[in-house]
């Protein structure tokens, strides 16, 4: 029977003393008295007396002195509530789906749920009498997500074995497992008989390895290659676990052998001794001491890999504390877990990928438009232009050939752009810009505008997160909606900005601004109807150009005649940034280039920081002292 993978949750605490990774007999101790533990305090349904939930578990190796040293040394998995103890999941976000909440709820029970137990859960986490969810429990159970498992309980189907695919290398890939995770069970697995005698084969399989818990998928594994499309996960499982005899269920979809519940037994008895009784029976009161700080196992990163899993969207490391570490943001060490998850998350690429503060996304979840310059942001190829009397058109001049003014103007960062920018430290930044600035005025150009895109070279390396080359930051508009957009270094742009482009009217020349928050992967975007003098283009004018860039694009046209007719249009000049702008309306050409052919013609002029264009002086061509200025 095919089962469908769900987002399960894993119960997580940091090791106690009677947990060791040496010794699986001592950890599946510790493992099974806190799932006892959590499902006594699920039965009784709130917080309770350490004395109460003795007798609830009803173990005469459960002492009050062990329950206590339990439950205060697992705060991710027990708090502390009016001297009185509670489950932790019991304080999950109410503003989370019901959905979702009842699957974690079922993953840290660890076994089978009771459809009331449940039921009385979520009318603790929403804040409602269970007898409200008595009627949704039951419907959410019947989902793909979950398994029947008799006396109207029920499992998560991602317990079991994944079989929808009748490959055996997909089997192993979609179930977690690799060829050298179930290759150690091969020789027990040969020759048991799973058609006749299904729970015996399995309680071989489940005893080979002398006290260590296994995965409930390697068991079905073998059970899958033996019995083909005869295979019946779930009965497999009700079977498995209707044997206590045989078996102990752990959280995890574990099973461990019930020959070591005397050793167990033997392990709570030794911690008991160690820890001592206890007079008082109630949670104890808040300590001074300092809290343990955060250690990732190896079922940490399990679990953590299973919480990304089909999730496209960014998560961040506080969020993974919450959710599946199970650390709240009032913990005392929670800043410092912050940083030592997000250092975790980075040193495992394969399985995180990290874009930028303490953010990452799943592998293969990036945009496929990252690392690629859209076409509409190139530079076309062009022709070799010649006069009729054989001089070349469109020559691009070195930085010498330009008079002080005009190499400024170069250098300035609005007039750059993708493929067409310095390095960071040879642009001519305005004065208090820098990457610590707390805000930047951006101007927006039309070919950004149209494609949801803005130039890295407006921008500098550290106002954003400064690595890695792939960042992804939140931008929040005056009314609070937030837009995820990509930092991409590698081909210097911002991408993603299309909605948050929405409301700006101007085609070319709008300002807005961003501001940096507390949170330095997110910041505010202001725009207020501002637009920058030299890059504005109206309405009529932008139609104007447009037009003309039809006409450009019908036939070869230099570079030296768009910018001759533009300038015919501005009899007073018009500024560099501004010529700029329009020949870039027109068609998509590198500052250099309209440098080039502004110093190198005698028919343009400068004066008070505008050009302007002489047809009288056009006869004359090329500046003769701008000759040993040519590029090859």
């Amino acid at each position: 029977m095919a089962t469908t993978k769900t987002a399960e949750k894993k119960p997580t605490g940091k090791k106690t003393g009677a947990q060791t990774d040496a010794d699986p007999k001592a950890a599946t101790a510790n493992e099974l008295l806190i799932a006892r533990l959590h499902q006594a305090l699920v039965a009784l349904g709130e917080p309770v007396r350490i004395s109460e939930l003795v007798r609830e578990i009803g173990d005469e190796g459960i002492t009050t002195g062990l329950v206590r040293h339990t439950l205060d040394a697992n705060p991710r998995r027990f708090v502390a509530v009016d001297r009185r103890w509670d489950i932790a999941q019991r304080y999950l976000d109410k503003q989370r789906p019901v959905g979702r909440t009842l699957e974690e709820i079922v993953g840290i029970y660890g076994q089978p749920m009771p459809v009331l137990e449940a039921a009385t859960e979520l009318g603790r986490i929403y804040g409602r009498v269970h007898e409200h969810f008595d009627q949704v429990a039951p419907r959410l159970f019947r989902g793909t997500a979950y398994f029947p498992a008799g006396d109207n309980a029920f499992g998560l189907s991602s317990w079991l074995l994944n079989v929808e695919s009748p490959k055996e290398a997909d089997v192993l890939f979609y179930n977690y497992l690799t060829a050298d995770s179930v290759a150690p069970f091969a020789e027990t697995a040969a020759g048991l008989d799973w058609e006749s005698d299904p729970v015996g084969s399995a309680s071989v399989l489940v005893d080979s390895v002398d006290g260590a818990p296994i995965d409930n998928r390697v068991v079905q594994y073998y059970a899958w290659k033996s019995l083909g499309d005869d295979f019946d996960g779930p009965a497999l499982y009700e079977s498995m676990f209707r044997s206590p005899d045989l078996f102990i269920a752990l959280p995890e979809h574990r099973w461990a052998s019930a020959a070591v519940l005397e050793d167990v037994c033997a392990a709570w008895a030794a911690l008991a001794a160690q820890v001592g009784e206890s007079a008082d029976d109630a949670a104890p009161e808040v300590s001074d001491e300092p809290a343990a700080p955060l250690s990732v196992t190896e079922g940490d990163l399990v679990e953590l890999q299973r919480y990304f899993a089909d999730r496209d969207e960014v998560v961040t490391a506080q969020e993974l504390l919450e959710n599946v570490l199970e650390v709240a943001p009032g913990a005392k060490t929670f800043d410092e877990d912050v940083v030592t998850l997000t250092e975790y998350l980075r040193s495992q690429p394969d399985d995180f990928i990290w874009v930028g503060a303490n953010r990452f996304q799943a592998p293969d979840t990036l945009p496929p438009y990252l690392g690629q310059v859209p076409e509409s942001l190139t530079f076309p190829a062009l022709p070799r232009f010649e006069m009729a009397d054989g001089e070349v058109l469109d020559q691009m001049l070195s930085d010498d050939a330009f008079d002080r003014g005009l190499q400024d103007a170069v250098l300035d960062p609005i007039a750059q752009d993708v493929n067409d920018q310095e390095d960071g430290a040879d642009t001519l930044w305005p004065s208090g810009v820098s990457a610590a600035s707390k805000s930047l005025r951006l101007v927006l150009k039309s070919h950004h505008k149209e494609i949801g895109t803005f130039p890295l070279a407006q921008i500098p390396r550290g106002f954003f997160p400064a690595e890695p080359n792939i960042v992804e930051v939140t931008l929040r508009d005056v009314e609070g909606v937030a837009y995820s957009v990509y930092v991409d270094y590698n081909v210097q742009l911002v991408y993603g900005l299309f909605d948050v482009y929405a409301e700006i009217a101007a085609d070319s020349g709008a300002v807005f601004t961003l501001e940096k928050t507390d949170d330095p992967a997110e910041f505010k975007f202001v725009f207020g109807n501002e637009t920058d003098k030299d890059v504005y283009v109206s309405a009529d004018r932008f139609a104007v150009l447009t037009d003309y860039r039809a006409e450009v694009e019908g036939g070869p046209v230099s570079t030296y005649d768009i910018v001759r007719t533009i300038l015919e249009h501005y009899h007073k000049g018009a500024s560099f940034l501004t010529l700029l702008t329009e020949v870039n309306i027109v068609r998509r050409t590198p500052r250099r280039l309209l440098a080039s052919i502004l110093s190198g013609y005698t028919a343009f002029s400068e004066r008070a920081n505008r050009w302007t264009f002489d047809s009288k002086k056009e006869p004359e061509g090329f500046d003769k002292k701008k000759v040993e200025f040519i590029l090859q």
